[in-house]
């Protein structure tokens, strides 16, 4: 528009100024100057030569800001949206380009663009826009439920003319956060309240489905959705802590109990042990006396008795006297007369001391 009305004054001055040169001149020929009577007019042609000069010179203007005009530059990772009088004609990548003077060029970005959903922007990167306050949603039981989100989406760059011209170049806010906003309170109302947090990235997923599917029809790419965070009433969450204290408690019983029948199953199989031990050992003394009532006869009976009675190693200290004699036996010969099958003789008798 500047260019325009620019071109149209000094055209019309150059105009003017050609049409205009011999009157101005003949003019200043016969103009009289009673204050100096010595002045003389220029010549006629001198005066034609610079009017029409001025003309020229105007028109060399037009031309030198028409050609400077015409180059415009498109940054990286942006495209050309070409105006002309106020319609959206077509669009450009990026780089040096050409355009008519009579028509405008505004740059539009098809670079990712992170948009935040926060009550908290202090926390927001640089790079990142806020384009809203946080997510307001609900769970199934009604309970307030506050997300922090952030949205990455990148336009189409051969569709941006047809985004410019249907809705506008601030698309973003006219069409993202008000989808966003619908969509996290239709996926988080399917879940209960204590089940939102565990859910959070099918809910994640999900929402960023749908952003994407209703965004494609303007040609707007969905990069990626994050959940920073999820909140609840402080009312909820002092509940939930509660549950979370008395569950705890719950299962440090349990394991009390689990511990206590533990320790008692333990000393039951230690009884059963002991007692199958004495009853492996009944069993086998059982056995062996079994063994050892077999075994003996009445000369086995015997001779155990005279071992125990009159052996080296018997404690037992006493002599045998037979009736009417004056002699001691000594108990060994007895010994070695019964172990041999014969009679109780002593193979040398001993004198007894008067």
């Amino acid at each position: 528009m500047v260019w325009i009305v620019g071109v149209l004054v000094l055209v019309s001055l150059a105009v003017i100024l050609w049409l205009m040169a011999e009157p101005i001149a003949k003019a200043i020929q016969q103009a009289e100057r009673p204050y100096d009577p010595s002045f003389q007019a220029p010549p006629l042609r001198v005066v034609k030569s610079v009017a029409r000069g001025i003309s020229l010179a105007l028109i060399g203007v037009v031309v030198v800001w028409t050609v400077f005009s015409s180059f415009n530059q498109v940054p990286a990772g942006h495209v050309g949206v070409v105006y002309e009088f106020g319609a959206i004609v077509t669009q450009t990548d990026d780089g040096l380009q050409v355009i008519p003077p009579w028509r405008s060029l505004q740059n539009a970005s098809v670079q990712v663009q992170s948009f935040a959903f926060t009550d908290d922007p202090s926390n927001v990167p640089p790079n990142v826009t806020v384009l809203g306050k946080g997510l307001a949603s609900f769970s199934k039981e009604t309970q307030d439920v506050f997300i922090n989100a952030r949205l990455d989406i990148q336009v189409s760059p051969r569709d941006v003319q047809k985004l410019y011209r249907e809705v506008g170049p601030d698309y973003v806010n006219k069409i993202v956060p008000q989808r966003v906003t619908q969509i996290f309170k239709d996926e988080t109302v399917r879940f209960s309240t204590v089940d939102i947090a565990p859910n959070r990235e099918a809910i994640r997923e999900a929402v960023e489905e749908r952003i994407d599917g209703e965004l494609e029809a303007f040609s707007i790419d969905v990069v990626a959705l994050l959940i920073d965070t999820i909140d609840f009433q402080p009312e909820f969450k002092n509940a939930i802590e509660a549950k979370q204290v008395a569950t705890q408690e719950a299962l440090r019983e349990e394991e009390l109990v689990l511990k206590a029948q533990f320790e008692a199953q333990q000393q039951i199989e230690l009884a059963k042990g002991e007692a199958g031990a004495l009853i492996e050992t009944a069993e086998g003394q059982a056995e062996a006396n079994r063994l050892l009532d077999a075994s003996l006869t009445d000369k086995v009976i015997q001779f155990k008795a005279l071992e125990l009675a009159f052996g080296p190693d018997s404690p037992i200290q006493f002599a045998l006297l037979p009736t009417g004699q004056g002699l001691i036996i000594d108990p060994s010969t007895l010994l070695r007369s019964v172990s041999d099958g014969g009679s109780l003789i002593a193979e040398e008798p001993v004198a007894a001391t008067p």
